[in-house]
């Protein structure tokens, strides 16, 4: 079986460009005779996007040269937590304190010298998800019936997937794309920190290279993972 990997652990990049929109499968377009194009594609489309690191020296230069040649162009696949710089604030998502990095009430940190935060809540389904909906409902709790057009959210337990929202209903409801990758219950909870498992698209989607000073002028470009896929086909 393909294998999925970690997301290097202190590995960042300065830019993330979506590659043309959501990628389209079996996207077709047909034209009347009055010039009318009518564009039509399959609700599961997948993401798909390149992203920039920057100069990058010591562990984490030989943490990511390691990913990206695990990663074997394509053939095993990588967990992506995927950022949002325009997140709502923590108070906004319900937050009261502080969610910077925090010592213990003794002043000590962990063993890896880093203090615990906060995170932000994980909000209930309202109702059930059959797998395809492209509608849910939140509870009423923390940021449940606060999110915006374009808010992107996850959902657990053991899910890859992104979905943004495209629409607000109302009273925690949202219509959002892509369609949801599976089914889920009241049991489940939906987060503003997805995870996409994806995969290189191919043997010269990513570069290594260096100068005598650091590993730079490098790029990765990804393609989502189904996540039903990455249950029959990857292992760990």
């Amino acid at each position: 079986m393909a294998r999925l990997l970690d997301y290097p652990e202190g590995l960042e990049f300065t830019d993330l460009q979506f590659l043309s929109g959501p990628r389209a499968i079996n996207a077709s377009a047909t034209e009347s005779i009055a010039g009318f194009i009518q564009t039509t594609a399959s609700p599961f489309g997948a993401w798909s996007f390149q992203v920039t690191f920057p100069p990058l020296q010591g562990v984490i230069a030989r943490r990511h040269r390691g990913w990206i040649v695990g990663l074997q162009g394509g053939a095993n696949a990588t967990r992506f937590p995927f950022p949002d710089g325009d997140r709502m604030t923590p108070a906004e998502a319900g937050i009261t304190g502080s969610v910077e990095s925090q010592p213990w009430g003794n002043g000590e940190s962990w063993s890896n010298g880093k203090g615990w935060r906060a995170t932000y809540p994980l909000v209930a389904l309202d109702a059930p998800a059959a797998m395809g909906d492209s509608v849910i409902a939140l509870a009423n709790t923390f940021w449940g019936w606060q999110l915006d057009v374009g808010s992107q959210i996850g959902l657990s337990p053991f899910y890859f997937g992104m979905h943004v929202v495209t629409e607000v209903i109302g009273d925690g409801r949202y219509r959002v794309w892509p369609p949801l990758r599976k089914a889920f219950d009241t049991d489940s909870y939906a987060t503003l920190a997805p995870t996409l498992a994806v995969r290189l698209t191919g043997l010269d989607a990513a570069n290594i290279q260096r100068d005598a000073q650091a590993a730079q002028n490098m790029t990765a470009t990804f393609v989502e993972v189904f996540d039903y896929d990455v249950r029959d086909y990857f292992t760990e």
